[in-house]
């Protein structure tokens, strides 16, 4: 008679490698999410969420859609600040890479040949243009000293200018026009008073005369005072 067969045992269990079953808890875990992933885009398109109490609520299916593109912005900003703030080192191209070998060992026995130093040329003096000379001051005004002597007597300045002849002991003033747009009785008091000025400088005889040199008044010949004329007319 047989032995009986004995009944399967659950010893030794059979190897199982847990790199397996990582990858098969990853694969459920991928698969809960996207299931997750689906029922919250159906409950968000279906206005399911819960969003702000300002938020329309017929735009409610763009709340979070919005919230999470916002957020990725923010994120990408926010990586490459952090990139352009880290220190990076410039790579050399192919044509700029330069590769500095140390110079090869003379041989033993060979002279020594060293480069003469060059010497860095003189420093050339810059001369500074010579300062401008300052310009002459302008010569002061000189006034003839016979006509400031007049000018004591002449207030309106009516006369022009003085014309001495001392040979003839004669002194001519050239008047101005406004001497002529004087009444007759100015005029004689006027020319009565640069004769006393002309007889006390020296001059015993005294003539007024116009731009055109027109005799306009002259000394009386007989007895004192002034003797006036008409321009033109003879003296």
């Amino acid at each position: 008679m047989a032995d009986p067969v004995p009944p399967p045992s659950d010893l030794p269990a059979p190897y199982a490698s847990p790199w397996g079953q990582l990858g098969n808890a990853a694969r459920a875990v991928l698969a809960s999410l996207r299931l997750k992933l689906r029922e919250l885009w159906r409950r968000n398109g279906e206005g399911d969420l819960s969003v702000p109490g300002f938020w329309p609520q017929g735009l409610a299916p763009l709340f979070w859609p919005l919230v999470l593109a916002a957020l990725l912005a923010l994120a990408l900003a926010l990586a490459g600040q952090v990139w352009r703030s880290l220190p990076h080192r410039a790579v050399p191209t192919t044509g700029e890479a330069a590769v500095s070998l140390p110079p090869a060992p003379a041989p033993q026995g060979a002279p020594t040949i060293t480069a003469p130093a060059l010497e860095a040329p003189p420093p050339v003096a810059v001369q500074e243009p010579p300062p401008e000379p300052e310009p002459e001051p302008p010569p002061p005004l000189e006034l003839d000293p016979l006509l400031a002597l007049l000018a004591q007597d002449d207030p309106d300045h009516l006369i022009t200018s003085a014309h001495p002849v001392p040979a003839e002991a004669r002194l001519v003033l050239t008047m101005a026009p406004s001497y002529t747009g004087l009444s007759e009785a100015n005029r004689r008091r006027w020319a009565e008073r640069w004769q006393q000025r002309a007889l006390a400088l020296g001059y015993e005889r005294l003539e007024l005369v116009d731009g055109r040199q027109r005799l306009l008044a002259r000394a009386a010949l007989v007895g004192s005072g002034m003797i006036l004329l008409d321009p033109g007319a003879p003296g």
